[in-house]
């Protein structure tokens, strides 16, 4: 999923996305009563996508925003990101081919390394290691 696939994506769920320089640590946020999501230009590529996809879920769950940075919605967010961006056999291929290594592993699979952790927890959570618990 490339962000032409996002911006379409926020197009038919009526979000606007506007890009604006962040504080440090904030990559984007998404604001439900007007419907916007907005993203740090400063980003790369990889970052932005997985930035836009995140803030996605959080619109078509209808998320506010949560004091404390990891409550139930941001876990939802990060998981369901995950599960969207990292394809199965791309995963099983970059941990056979690079050993487990995730920093390569993430520039394989144009992700970030936190995806890539997310990715691995969820695997975690359903006791398996190189197949997505969830069809996609």
């Amino acid at each position: 999923m490339g962000i032409d696939d996002l911006m379409h994506e926020a197009e038919r769920r009526h979000v606007r996305v506007e890009e604006r320089a962040l504080r440090p640590g904030l990559c984007g946020l998404y604001y439900d009563p007007a419907r916007l999501v907005i993203i740090d230009p400063r980003l790369s590529p990889s970052q932005y996508r997985c930035t836009l996809c995140h803030e996605l879920v959080h619109a078509e769950y209808g998320d506010t925003c949560e004091p404390g940075g990891m409550g139930r919605t941001e876990r939802r967010a990060r998981r369901q990101t995950a599960l969207r961006l990292i394809d199965p056999a791309d995963y099983a291929m970059a941990e056979r081919v690079y050993e487990g290594d995730v920093c390569r592993m993430a520039i394989e699979l144009d992700v970030p390394v936190q995806t890539v952790l997310d990715y691995q927890q969820i695997l975690r959570d359903h006791g398996r290691t190189t197949k997505s618990p969830v069809a996609r």
